[in-house]
């Protein structure tokens, strides 16, 4: 009888990465805690280094807030040209290794190194060559090794940084047992709360759950995918032609908006040619000079609100072609649900059609 070969699956997540990049060219940045973003009042925290996170500086922090939290922080205007360019070179050093590379975000790689035969295939060993590889560049790496993609995921983030973690596939689900549900991917804070008061916590209450009743809460589709997550179900392949199921684009606001007639005409002027221009970056798309709307073909689209406090909000709405109109009537849905708080940011997204799509394992729980 054929033996199915148990596939050895990588997560590299690179640390702190656009922070990694500008100390090489700013060696003095090294030793003192600084943030890529904004450090103004409308400013928001990129990412930072290891020294600011002991202060509590984290991505996404507004800027001021960064601050107060530590006096002395630098703040580095960020430069994508340069963190492109660089997450191209570590992903041309991947493809020594192993051909099978999926990029899952500039600066996160999945790779799968079932073939492999450097280091009498070992997958930790080929894991350290490469993050020792990546060291001599100046970059830190942390990665998780499993079986399946997502176990890889989240193994990564146990030895950061610069640290790798194996999770040996007869060990994966009493891994995660011990996890707090929002370790695993999908799980957001609405969800994690609806979940908390229905006595789930930890992976091992819902591995030891009837799955109808995650079903009655979530619904049938989120509920039993969540089930077949925590138990470790996840084979989704390492994809060399990786579609990209998201195209957003948002703007923080050089003023508050404070009324939704404000908003469409910065919708009109400027999010709707910028979501054009980056569609157009789209391979699918690029090569249609005279690209209209209805040419594109989407799963949904939605309109993103951020107010002054910070809180969020998102709608969404299915549709089959892209259509600016529906933009334009999601932000008069979400527009109350500001109860007078003014609005700082705004963001347009669309949602593309997965050709794998089955074989996904991303939840929508929010």
């Amino acid at each position: 009888m054929a033996t199915t070969r148990v596939r050895k699956i990588a997560l590299l997540d690179l640390d702190a990465f656009f922070a990694a990049v500008e100390v090489l060219d700013n060696p003095e940045l090294r030793n003192q805690p600084f943030a890529v973003g904004g450090g103004g009042e409308r400013g928001v925290v990129a990412t930072c280094n290891y020294l600011a996170r002991q202060f509590g500086v984290r991505s996404a922090m507004p800027g001021h807030q960064a601050r107060k939290l530590c006096p002395q922080l630098i703040f580095v205007k960020p430069n994508m040209a340069k963190y492109k360019a660089m997450s191209k070179r570590v992903y041309e050093i991947l493809l020594r290794y192993t051909d099978l590379v999926e990029p899952a975000s500039i600066d996160e790689f999945y790779l799968d190194l079932t073939a492999n035969t450097a280091f009498q295939g070992s997958a930790t060993r080929t894991l350290e060559a490469i993050r020792s590889e990546l060291r001599s560049i100046g970059i830190t790496a942390s990665a998780g090794v499993s079986s399946q993609k997502m176990v890889a995921k989240i193994a990564s983030e146990e030895n950061k940084p610069d640290g790798q973690f194996v999770v040996p596939p007869e060990q994966i689900v009493n891994y995660l047992a011990a996890l707090p549900i929002r370790r695993i991917p999908g799980v957001g804070p609405k969800s994690q709360e609806r979940l908390a008061a229905a006595g789930f916590n930890v992976v091992r209450d819902i591995q030891q759950c009837d799955p109808a009743k995650l079903q009655r809460l979530l619904g049938d589709h989120a509920g039993m995918l969540l089930f077949q997550r925590c138990l470790g179900v996840d084979d989704r392949p390492v994809s060399l032609s990786r579609t990209r199921k998201q195209i957003s684009v948002e703007e923080t606001l050089h003023r508050d908006f404070h009324h939704v007639k404000e908003a469409e005409r910065f919708l009109e002027t400027t999010l709707l040619p910028a979501l054009r221009k980056r569609l157009q970056q789209v391979s699918e798309y690029k090569h249609m000079e005279n690209l209209r709307w209805q040419d594109i073909r989407a799963k949904a689209q939605t309109v993103k609100l951020k107010f002054h406090d910070f809180n969020q909000t998102t709608v969404s709405k299915v549709s089959n072609r892209v259509s600016p109109a529906l933009y334009y009537q999601l932000l008069q849905e979400a527009w109350p649900r500001s109860r007078d708080r003014s609005v700082r940011l705004l963001g347009l997204g669309i949602t593309l059609p997965d050709p794998d799509e089955q074989r996904q394992l991303e939840l929508d729980l929010e």
